[in-house]
């Protein structure tokens, strides 16, 4: 596409690669391998606890956070807000192979991406373009073909046709060979997804609702610091209850810091014994591995002032110039001289 490439990533995943940042937006071990051990696991304690969910996905991007959720969470009743401010991304996420052989979690993300506005000619469109790029191979073929179907049958002219069982029984009738019962059209029904396209700094302000769970998944903040910042950070801890969590990849210094300036309890996520991510909680009861010694002093630290974007309005260069200025007018400890004070001490 225009800004971003495909990558094939070790567990039969395929992740992408943006041109933009000049940077990959899922790990290379595995996008889905990812998602699962970077956002699910560490709350999948929580997830068994309450039937009625609500779940804030931020950067939803293709989707793999919302499946693995969906793939976990099986029968209970959820609704999934996904934030993203590239439309494209949340386009492609019912087409892209991505591992997962549930067919009905993709057919499930289409009739949600439609009915949030989208059209089936905009989706057409985005898939004959990539195909004629030849990117084919990155594309599950059943959803393709599926879209292919439906464009050239005309069901676009009745859109209020194009709701999950529609959609399910069109793939069965036409695309698949399986002999599936039509009944199974409402193996979701009790799932529900809402996609927003924007910035999420601005969705999230007019959001009435409370979360269980907050996956945050934005662009390294080193590069992109819009959703890491304390103040934005701030309105999230205004949409959680007291048992809500929130979860991220990230381990960013000015990140952890600045949810232990609102109060948070942070923790850290684990995979082979390497931290590896960030839990966040008002409740200390849902941290496992809090934080240790030296990364409180370490906050301390230049290295530990946080992203600020105190009207949520900022660009990510201002904030990170901001900080910057921030960083070299301050008389605290540098982050150098911290880890040399360290190594005398060991």
């Amino acid at each position: 596409m225009d800004d971003f490439n495909f990558i094939k990533t070790d567990d039969g995943s395929v992740g992408l690669y943006s041109e933009i940042a000049n940077d990959i937006l899922h790990s290379k071990t595995g996008a889905l391998k990812e998602a699962n051990e970077k956002f699910i696991n560490p709350v999948k304690n929580h997830l068994k606890e309450k039937n009625n969910l609500r779940i804030l996905d931020l950067c939803s991007g293709v989707g793999y956070n919302l499946k693995s959720a969906i793939l976990f969470l099986k029968e209970k009743s959820v609704i999934i807000d996904c934030f993203d401010v590239n439309s494209k991304y949340i386009l492609l996420s019912p087409f892209i192979k991505d591992s997962i052989e549930d067919i009905d979690i993709k057919l499930l993300i289409l009739s949600e991406i439609l009915r949030a506005g989208f059209s089936i000619e905009e989706i057409y469109s985005m898939i004959f373009k990539l195909e004629k790029n030849g990117l084919n191979e990155f594309l599950c073929p059943d959803m393709t073909n599926l879209i292919k179907l439906i464009e050239k049958e005309g069901y676009k002219s009745n859109p209020s046709n194009l709701n999950r069982s529609f959609l399910h029984n069109i793939y069965y009738k036409y695309i698949s060979n399986s002999m599936k019962d039509c009944l199974e059209s409402n193996k979701y029904e009790h799932i529900s997804i809402n996609f927003k396209v924007g910035d999420a700094r601005e969705s999230l302000k007019i959001s009435n609702f409370f979360y269980d769970i907050v996956f945050l998944d934005g662009f390294t903040p080193q590069k992109d610091p819009t959703l890491w910042t304390i103040d934005f950070l701030r309105l999230i801890k205004t949409k959680m209850n007291k048992n809500s969590i929130l979860t991220s990849y990230s381990k960013s210094t000015p990140f952890r810091s600045a949810l232990l300036n609102l109060n948070f309890h942070v923790g850290k996520t684990f995979l082979d014994n390497i931290d590896m991510g960030t839990v966040a909680s008002i409740n200390p009861c849902n941290i496992n591995s809090p934080l240790n010694e030296y990364d409180i002093k370490l906050f301390q630290t230049r290295s530990g002032i946080p992203y600020k974007d105190s009207n949520l309005n900022l660009s990510p260069s201002q904030i990170l110039l901001n900080r910057e200025i921030e960083q070299k007018k301050s008389n605290k400890q540098s982050h150098t001289s911290f880890l040399k004070e360290q190594r005398n001490i060991l």
